[in-house]
């Protein structure tokens, strides 16, 4: 479900979560939910923030917008408030991996916006395959069905539990991290540098 993976010693991120909602964008809202995600995505912490962490100079250490750089590749967590300056970004780094959170009311809005400007982010270049890798939170799935069903090749099922997106935000990054580490070594010559990293970033995850 991956983008090709960039060489070791390139410095462009590759890999983004995008968090786009009214509030979660908002740095001093949910400050524990964004440092549990960008601490666990980042694979130098070797004791990543719980959702019940309590530590609020660990949280001001780790939320926002923040460039995290391992083995020559960079994760970021981008949070927007406005759906076109987020679409926008989008439209802007079509060439980077991106796992992209949202919520219901802010997503039917949203995600029509992004598949029609940026569709192909979410469409893998080597399979030419969509892979689900939009997560929409929220707490009324019901009220929120009709434009979802619309996007379902493209969208994790939806989430009420902050918790649950977490697990299976991490678990996807880690999956990617095994599609690109495969593709590296099938490349011709073999990167097997590159790809013994990210196979070491992937089991790292899955450990979470």
């Amino acid at each position: 479900m991956c983008n090709d993976a960039l060489a070791s010693n390139e410095e462009t991120p590759n890999h983004m979560i995008v968090w786009l909602d009214f509030q979660i964008g908002r740095r001093e809202d949910y400050q524990r939910l964004k440092a549990a995600f960008s601490s666990t995505a980042n694979l130098n912490n070797v004791n990543p923030i719980r959702l019940i962490d309590k530590d609020d100079d660990a949280i001001n250490r780790t939320v926002g917008f923040e460039e995290v750089k391992f083995e020559g590749v960079n994760f970021l967590l981008a949070a927007f408030t406005n759906v076109e300056c987020c679409v926008e970004f989008l439209q802007n780094n079509q060439d980077k991996k991106i796992f992209f959170i949202t919520s219901g009311q802010i997503g039917r809005a949203a995600v029509p916006l992004i598949m029609l400007r940026c569709k192909n982010i979410f469409i893998d270049p080597v399979t030419n395959e969509p892979y689900q890798s939009i997560y929409v939170f929220c707490h009324d799935i019901n009220r929120n069905a009709d434009w979802m069903r619309q996007y379902l090749d493209y969208l994790a099922p939806p989430f009420v539990f902050d918790k649950d997106l977490l697990l299976r935000l991490i678990r996807d990054i880690a999956d990617c991290f095994v599609v690109e580490s495969k593709r590296l070594l099938a490349a011709k010559p073999p990167n097997n540098s590159a790809a013994y990293n990210r196979l070491n970033w992937a089991y790292t995850l899955y450990d979470r």
